[in-house]
């Protein structure tokens, strides 16, 4: 039941139509490309200014090259509004119990739904930096008033263990909280602590690592297969090293595409089957009273 639940058919829902996985593929390479090359052109916009060349002409370059910068780059961010978008399709489609990949359709929607994605994810990270800040502060002000390396050992050790414990705890809530809010199809299914808490188990850290193996044993076989061109081009020319590692940089936002699409469809499922769960265990306590 584990496997075919949340890796059989995560697997066979991700590639069952690989040209959506393919458009997805594109947007992800428009969306890097375009936020890259806007940074550039405005980082680039602003050299001639930072080094004094052509005063009378520097003002006018670097700000319209900083306009054009942020175009680029607004453009990238829109395409990854849309990915995420589709994510939030994928798992909305997956708690209707549909076996289909969403279509890409509705731009509006997808960009409506990336954006709260982004605000949304952004508020939960801000909040568990917060939380960060109010554990570790007593310690670092207690470190400040007592010098010795065992003090420091000690600091550092505990602020590695709240690092990691505040890291595992983020990672777990925010994951299903993502599903919460599609499901209830509002913003603040971000932040229904008890509802998401609620279906933390053994079993969901189980679905984690789960899909954190099967992403490394499908990502291994295809870099062993890019990097034999790589190899080919270290020991031959230089132009066929340049392309070769050109196909992996170009192979690589589909991969991401296609497990990103596996994880969210075996993370929904489980949300699907814990939710079930809770429902059937309320209906037997209502019924035995």
């Amino acid at each position: 039941m584990f496997f075919e639940r949340y890796i059989k058919d995560p697997l066979q829902f991700a590639w069952s139509d690989p040209k959506k996985i393919f458009v997805g593929g594109v947007f992800q390479l428009i969306s890097i490309g375009g936020i890259i090359l806007g940074l550039l052109i405005m980082f680039a916009s602003v050299i001639p200014s930072l080094l004094d060349i052509a005063p009378e002409l520097a003002l006018f370059t670097s700000l319209g090259g900083i306009l054009v910068g942020f175009i680029v780059a607004t453009i990238g961010v829109v395409f990854t509004a849309f990915i995420y978008g589709y994510y939030m399709k994928v798992i909305e489609n997956t708690l209707e119990g549909s076996f289909e990949l969403p279509e890409w359709e509705d731009f509006k929607g997808l960009l409506s739904k990336g954006a709260h994605f982004f605000f949304g994810i952004f508020i939960l990270q801000l909040l568990f930096g917060i939380i960060s800040l109010i554990v570790t502060a007593p310690f670092v002000i207690l470190l400040m008033l007592n010098d010795g390396y065992s003090n420091v050992l000690i600091f550092n050790v505990f602020m590695n263990l709240v690092s990691f414990v505040l890291s595992a705890i983020e990672a777990l809530y925010i994951t299903l909280a993502t599903i919460n809010f599609v499901d209830k199809k509002e913003f603040m299914g971000f932040f229904d602590l008890k509802e998401v808490v609620s279906k933390i188990s053994i079993e969901y850290i189980l679905v984690i690592v789960a899909v954190a193996l099967v992403s490394i044993l499908v990502v291994i076989p295809v870099i062993i297969v890019l990097l034999i061109p790589v190899l080919i081009g270290i020991f031959t020319q230089n132009v066929f090293l340049m392309v070769a590692i050109a196909l992996i940089v170009l192979a690589m936002p589909f991969l991401q595409m296609f497990l990103t699409v596996f994880g969210y469809r075996s993370y929904s499922n489980y949300y699907l089957s814990k939710k079930e769960s809770i429902l059937e265990e309320n209906a037997g306590t209502e019924n035995n009273e």
